[in-house]
């Protein structure tokens, strides 16, 4: 396949989904479904050799959103999970 862009059709109901969860991490939906779809070929690469080092997902794109009246403390260690 060459390198480019083509037109995909989804349903209305799947595309209001995906601008919710894009608005939510602060992307666009271009790049939450790209890297959904790139995150779900390196999982069944890796799961079909069994090799779990292929896969590459990233949180450099996601901002943990804190919860209502959580503490400096409790946030910075459930931040640190995912460091």
């Amino acid at each position: 396949m060459s390198a480019g862009r083509v037109t995909i059709e989804l349903p209305a109901e799947i595309v209001e989904v995906a601008r919710r969860a894009a608005a939510i991490d602060k992307l666009d939906v271009e790049t939450l479904l790209a890297d959904l779809v790139t995150r779900h070929a390196e999982y069944v690469d890796a799961l079909s050799d069994g090799d779990t080092s292929k896969i590459r997902f990233s949180l450099d794109r996601y901002e943990l959103q804190r919860d209502p009246g959580e503490s400096d403390a409790d946030f910075e260690e459930r931040l640190s999970l995912f460091r």
